[in-house]
C-alpha cells in the first residue's frame, strides 16, 4: 500500500530504496513523537517496520511513509538492501547498524 503523494526534502537521486517513497511502513507513536529509529525490519511480505524498540503495543502502532522515515533519519538508507525477513538494529542514534535474520522469520511466523 502507498500513502497519498506528498513532498519530501530529498531528491530522487538520493532515494536508496527499491520501494517508492510513499510506501507505507509500520511505526509507533513514539517514533512519530521523536524517539530515534533503532530497529528496522523488512518483513517477508515486503513490508517495512521503522521502530524505536521501546514498545510493541498495538495501541502505539502508527503508519508512516518510507520517505518521511528516510527524511527524518537518512541513516536508514543504509538498510535499503536489507533482505526480506531480516532486521537491523543499533544501540543508539549514530551507532552502526547490525543485521540478522529476523527471529520471527526463522520460526516461520
Amino acid at each position: 500500500m502507498e500513502t497519498a503523494p506528498h513532498s519530501h526534502t530529498f531528491s530522487a537521486d538520493e532515494w536508496p530504496f527499491s520501494d517508492p517513497p510513499n510506501a507505507l511502513t509500520i511505526t509507533s507513536v513514539r517514533v512519530i513523537d521523536g524517539l530515534p529509529i533503532l530497529l528496522v525490519t523488512h518483513d517477508v511480505d515486503g513490508d517495512w517496520q521503522i521502530l524505536c524498540g521501546t514498545t510493541n503495543a498495538s495501541d502505539d502502532g502508527r503508519v508512516l511513509c518510507l520517505g518521511c522515515a528516510f527524511q527524518r533519519d537518512r541513516s536508514i538508507g543504509q538498510l535499503a538492501d536489507l533482505p526480506l525477513g531480516w532486521c537491523a538494529w543499533r544501540d543508539e542514534l549514530g551507532a552502526p547498524w547490525k543485521r540478522d535474520l529476523n527471529a520471527s522469520s526463522a520460526d516461520g511466523n
